[in-house]
Formats: C-alpha cells, sequence, structure tokens
C-alpha cells in the first residue's frame, strides 16, 4: 500500500511546476504537524514531504547538471573557436590537445597533433629553450615567456610566443600545461622595419624634424642636434621658431605653409640659429603627410647645412675674379666690368679712361730683399693706388707689378690725368718694408674712350703702348 503511495504521489508531482511543488511541501508539512493528526496519519505525511523534498532536490540536481553541460558545451565552443592558438602539453612536450586555430598554426589536422612531440615543429637550436620553458609553466611560473622558430611543413618558418597556464588535476602536482602560441612573424618584420628606419634616420647625414599639424616638434634625429646644437630634449613640443634667425619676414614664412598646404611640399634655402646664436645657411624640404581623410598629421623636414658649400661658393668666387695677394680684381673680372662699362658708355655717350700701371724697378726689391718682402711690397702700392680711384672706379692687378684702373663716367681727359697725376706722388713716397725704407716709382698709360678706341680689346692695348712710352721717357710719368 505504501509503495503504491509512492508512486503515486511521485508521478503526481512529476506534473506540478516547482512553484506548485514548492507549495505543496510546506502544505503537507504542516498537516503532518498537526495536534488531531494520529501517529500514523503523521508518518503518511511525513513520508509524503519526504517524496517531495526527494523531487525537489532531484530537479535541483537535473538543473545543475545542464547548467554545467551548457557551460561544458560554451568552454568548448570557446576553446575550439578561440583566435588564440591553444596548445597543452606534457612535461616531454606532448601535446595532450589543441584547438582549431592551434591546428592551423602547424598546418596539421587536430586529431594527428595529439600525443605527438611537438618539438617536432621548433628548429633545432630553439629545441632546448622550448622543454625548458614547458617545465618551468609545470613549475608554477607562469610568467615566463618564450620566442622561437617553428619550421612547418613545405619548410616555412614562422616565428612564434608562448605563455603558459598550469593545469591541475586532484592534488597539487601539474600533469600538464596549457600555452598560447602567438605567431609574431608579421610584428617582427615590422619591428625589424621600424627599427632599420630609426637606424637609418639616426645615420643619415641630413637633419631631420617631425612635426604635427600644429607644428610642434615630435621627433628630431642625431644630424639635426649636430647642426643645431639642440638635443632633442630641448626641442621637443616646441616649433620651428627656435630657429629663427630673424632674416626672413612672415611673408617668407605665410608662402612656405601656403605652399605646404596647397602642394604638400616646399624647398629652398632658409637662414636659421644655432643654439649658439651663430647663423647657418641651409637647403630645406619640407613635406605634408596627410592621414586618409586627406587632414594633415605631420609636417618632416630634411635640411642640408650649406654654409660650408655657401663659402666655398665664394671662395671659388674670389679664386675665379679676384687676385689673391692684393685682393683687387683680377684679369677676368676687369674685362667683365670693362665690357659693361663700354655698353654704358655707348648708351649715354659718356667718356671713361683706362690707366694702364706699372712699377718701375720692382724686379729689384725682389731680387735684393727676397719674395716675402716682395708681395708685402705690392699690397702696399695696392692700397696706395686704389686711395687714388673713386668708389664706382675700378682698380685691378693684371699679374705681377702691372695694375690697371678703370674710370667710368669721367666729366674729361683732365680727369684721368689728375688721377695718374695722384699715383705717382703717392707711389713716390718711402715704403716701410720690413724694417727698411724702400723708394718706387710708377709710369702710367691712360688711353680714353671713345677717342682711343671703342672696344675694350683695343683700349688696354693702347693704353699699355701709352705706358711704355711713359718709361721711355724717364720713368715716373704718365
Amino acid at each position: 500500500m505504501i509503495e503504491d503511495l509512492k508512486r503515486g504521489v511521485a508521478g503526481a508531482y512529476a506534473k506540478l511546476s516547482d512553484v506548485e511543488l514548492h507549495a505543496e511541501f510546506e502544505r503537507v508539512v504542516a498537516k503532518a504537524e498537526a495536534p488531531e493528526a494520529t501517529v500514523f496519519t503523521r508518518m503518511l505525511r511525513e513520508l509524503h514531504a519526504h517524496q517531495i523534498e526527494l523531487e525537489i532536490q532531484y530537479r535541483e540536481l537535473l538543473k545543475a547538471q545542464q547548467q554545467l553541460e551548457e557551460s561544458r558545451s560554451r568552454y568548448v565552443n570557446l576553446y575550439d573557436s578561440a583566435a588564440l592558438s591553444y596548445f597543452s602539453f606534457d612535461q616531454h612536450g606532448l601535446v595532450m590537445e589543441a584547438n582549431l586555430a592551434g591546428a592551423s598554426l602547424v598546418r596539421m589536422d587536430r586529431s594527428c597533433l595529439i600525443g605527438m612531440p611537438f618539438i617536432n615543429f621548433v628548429v633545432r637550436q630553439d629545441r632546448k629553450k622550448f622543454l625548458r620553458h614547458v617545465r618551468k609553466y609545470l613549475s608554477g611560473d607562469v610568467q615566463a615567456s618564450a620566442e622561437f622558430l617553428l619550421e612547418l611543413l613545405g619548410g616555412k618558418t614562422i616565428e612564434v610566443q608562448m605563455a603558459g597556464i598550469v593545469s591541475k588535476f586532484a592534488g597539487s602536482r601539474a600533469k600538464y600545461c596549457r600555452t598560447v602560441l602567438t605567431d609574431i612573424t608579421e610584428r617582427r618584420l615590422v619591428e625589424r622595419k621600424l627599427d632599420l628606419s630609426a637606424r637609418a634616420l639616426e645615420n643619415i647625414q641630413e637633419g631631420i624634424m617631425l612635426t604635427d599639424a600644429q607644428t610642434r616638434i615630435v621627433a628630431v634625429n642625431s644630424a639635426f642636434s649636430c647642426v643645431t646644437g639642440y638635443s632633442a630634449d630641448e626641442v621637443v613640443g616646441r616649433t620651428p621658431a627656435i630657429l629663427k634667425s630673424g632674416l626672413h619676414d612672415d611673408e617668407f614664412y605665410r608662402a612656405m605653409y601656403a605652399s605646404l598646404k596647397t602642394n604638400d611640399g616646399w624647398q629652398g634655402e632658409i637662414r636659421n640659429r644655432r643654439k649658439d646664436g651663430e647663423m647657418y645657411l641651409e637647403w630645406l624640404n619640407v613635406s605634408t603627410i596627410r592621414n586618409e581623410s586627406g587632414e594633415i598629421d605631420f609636417f618632416i623636414g630634411v635640411f642640408s647645412d650649406i654654409s660650408n658649400q655657401e663659402e666655398m661658393k665664394k671662395r671659388l668666387h674670389r679664386l675665379a675674379y679676384y687676385d689673391e695677394l692684393t685682393g683687387l680684381p683680377n684679369r677676368a673680372l676687369l674685362y667683365d666690368r670693362l665690357s659693361q662699362e663700354l655698353v654704358h658708355a655707348k648708351r649715354d655717350a659718356s667718356m671713361m679712361a683706362i690707366l694702364f700701371i706699372d712699377l718701375d724697378g720692382f724686379k729689384m726689391v725682389n731680387d735684393l730683399y727676397g719674395h716675402f718682402a716682395g708681395d708685402q711690397f705690392l699690397r702696399e702700392v695696392a692700397e696706395r693706388l686704389a686711395s687714388c680711384v673713386r668708389e664706382g672706379d675700378t682698380l685691378s692687378r693684371m699679374g705681377g707689378d702691372e695694375f690697371v684702373a678703370l674710370l667710368r663716367n669721367i666729366a674729361d681727359e683732365q680727369v684721368a690725368a689728375q688721377v695718374a697725376g695722384r699715383m705717382l706722388e703717392i707711389c713716390a713716397e718711402s715704403f716701410v718694408v720690413e724694417g727698411r725704407e724702400l723708394f718706387v716709382t710708377v709710369s702710367v698709360g691712360i688711353s680714353i674712350h671713345p677717342r682711343d678706341g671703342d672696344i675694350g680689346s683695343d683700349l688696354l692695348r693702347n693704353a699699355d703702348t701709352a705706358m711704355y712710352r711713359a718709361k721711355a721717357y724717364g720713368k715716373n710719368n704718365y
């Protein structure tokens, strides 16, 4: 009878909801505790209540089991479908588990990986490192990470980074370790390229300055510091205005930035100032760097210090057009100026004169006192002759002890005669060279344009002829 009651109760309770079942349990317990209940009735009701309690526990157990299965299923799905490559290894490096991403990483079917020595994929020189880190993970050192090369089927090599998580069964001793392997091949290539670029920028001879869109300096290279004298720490966060020389007006910089915005570039010569205040000339090439939206992200300036080049140009110009000993215009510059002045004289119908000057007895100075004294003497003569001509005229040294003066736009022939007379007077005064008092005279030949010639070569030849005539008349003459 009691067994029949149990089966009937169990069948009836299976149809009740959880809320109804709990309510029924409360009702049966209350009846079992009623004072009017007999011993037999109380026993039946307690049995009734116990049956309901078992049903409740059974339902809770089913729910827990279902939740556990769902949790395990979610874990398996997440593990298998994770983008990260998971592997589990024992202490010998055998593959205990691998997810789909892991199998894809080594280009193998997952079923073939289980039980396989993973060391087969590791290049020979990295195998000891791989096993050493597996044992570190098994010992509980989950902070360790390692990078090594894998050689896949077909000979392809990839670089991976391994990090570990220890998994344990009952007890404290780890049976296997779970690891994450990340393919860092592309990242390492990018890093190496960036490192190579950084090294190239540091070793390039040109100064480089990178600014943001607001022209605040973001980075500079070593050559920048060498040229300007400013270290990176001194300029980062500031603007290129720190280098301004003050020689360029606002319009110059407005035109530069306008070109950067419209043409994405500007180049040209610019004078800047070093940290110590010294001016220098640079050739600057600035480019605009835009983002995908077309907005300006950065400006990059590459410059070369061309001060030495400028000095070299000036030096070459002086060598080409000026006498190195006296600093006077040489034959080439005289011919150039003579041709220009002839154009002006013909256009303006003006008069000009050529004075050919030769020192009398200069060879004796060299013979008696040496070439060093002779050079000093020539410099003194050049200074005296230069004081006799006007600012717009030209005094040139033709070579040796010969000089030529070009007098432009003179009023008449007497002007040339007066200049020649002053030259005779000033050179007749004594010269002191190396403590010795020396005397010399000059002979001057004069030709006048347009009377004595209409082209430069005729004027020079006629002046030279006149100079020799002056010498023939006793020297110290014109």
